[in-house]
């Protein structure tokens, strides 16, 4: 059981913890700190910072009094002495976040890299999945704050608080690069922080500190669930190379969304203004099996399976001599009646045959029948005699041959 000397010690060593980060000097006084009012702030040149960061980092209007969806990362304990108090390099490249805010919008890490300006300072708040330029604490929680120092350079942080005056804290030099800073929830209300080094003033960044009973935290929406969720009927919003991206919903075609429809068991078509459905024919093996066959290959359906055997190799020998007037004779089918050509010149139309048929016999004129068609004329010694003629004078013979044919020619 604790003595009363050891509960005061805790107490006090609770309190000496708590004046170590930003948000606990102005109840420590620490030596570092200055007080000035908004208009001593404004006068360095960041009029106006403080009131439009809260604007461009989408915080609300007014002070959140709850946790809401943007609650940052903390702790409620305070973290070990020697993070306490000081700028603790970070090496962002092999710690990346998930994504960062910049220019209104959470980029991812290799995005960020290539838009963000790196002569510029920048400033943010540890949320659950990232890096932003708001968020809300507990009233008493701690958080992490991520710096960004282009140049090596002495560096201050300002915290502009909700009663209306501002704090700044010396915080050294610091190297050129990301460094981390704890802060510390001291007071409800909302606060502002803002990065000062030679190269010029960060961005602000919003933090709403809420009362609490019972620290609750609870983590931030995926930031892709967060996209999907502006899915409306007119466009789509998908999470895409680590930003969220919209684009219109294409219009409804109820003739391609019929067709998908088709599947094994039915086929689907728009047919007069309507889908229709039918059931698709059942499967016929033997038909699908013979249509496998091709120039290779001859395929049939035998006992109850498809089965393929190879077509046998062309013989042109067998070919050839399928006709009883052709034979193979060195590599070539030769055929009787036919001028054989190994590389015939292709013809149009019938080929001719190079040995035609002889014309038709006409047999020569029958001198005899010529002449005994005549019925006083008869044929003899190869001559035609008519009766009432006599072309001997020496008499003798009654006929005068009136015709005489040679039987060479006929006439």
């Amino acid at each position: 059981m604790l003595t009363n000397k050891a509960l005061v010690q805790i107490v006090l060593s609770i309190l000496l913890l708590s004046g170590l980060a930003l948000g606990g000097y102005d109840l420590s006084e620490g030596e570092d700190a200055k007080n000035m009012s908004l208009a001593q702030f404004d006068a360095l040149g960041t009029e106006g910072l403080g009131d439009e960061a809260g604007l461009v980092a989408g915080a609300p209007q007014f002070a959140a009094t709850d946790q809401g969806t943007e609650v940052a990362a903390y702790i409620d304990r305070a973290p070990s002495m020697s993070e306490l108090g000081k700028v603790q390099s970070f090496d962002i490249g092999a710690n990346y976040p998930m994504y960062i805010f910049y220019d209104g919008d959470y980029l991812a890490w290799n995005d960020f890299a290539a838009e963000f300006p790196s002569n510029k300072p920048g400033l943010w708040v540890e949320r659950a999945a990232g890096w932003s330029w708001y968020a809300t604490l507990p009233l008493g929680g701690w958080t992490q704050e991520l710096l960004y120092v282009p140049y090596p350079s002495p560096i201050t942080l300002y915290e502009i608080y909700p009663g209306g005056f501002v704090r700044g804290y010396d915080l050294g030099f610091a190297a050129a690069g990301y460094h981390l800073i704890w802060y510390y929830a001291d007071s409800p209300g909302r606060h502002s922080t803002i990065l000062a080094t030679n190269g010029g003033y960060s961005n602000a960044v919003v933090i709403d500190v809420y009362s609490r009973k019972i620290p609750t935290p609870k983590p931030i929406p995926d930031p892709k669930k967060e996209c999907e969720s502006r899915s409306t009927s007119t466009q789509i919003c998908e999470w895409r190379d680590g930003r969220c991206q919209c684009y219109m919903r294409p219009v409804p075609n109820p003739v391609a969304e019929c067709q998908s429809k088709s599947n094994d068991r039915q086929i689907c078509d728009w047919i007069d203004g309507a889908c229709k459905c039918w059931p698709r024919p059942a499967p016929n093996p033997v038909a699908e099996c013979q249509a496998r066959s091709n120039d290779e290959q001859t395929c049939d359906w035998i006992d109850g399976a498809c089965r393929c055997v190879p077509k046998p190799a062309p013989n042109p020998v067998a070919e050839c001599e399928k006709n009883p007037q052709c034979d193979w004779v060195n590599g070539n089918c030769y055929c009787r009646g036919i001028n054989p050509d190994p590389e015939p010149e292709p013809m149009p139309g019938p080929v001719p045959n190079p040995y035609p048929e002889p014309d038709p016999f006409d047999p020569a004129p029958n001198p005899v029948s010529q002449c005994e068609s005549n019925p006083s004329c008869h044929w003899s010694n190869g001559r035609c005699y008519c009766t009432g003629y006599n072309p001997d004078d020496s008499g003798g013979n009654d006929y005068e041959e009136i015709n005489s044919i040679d039987q060479d020619t006929g006439y």
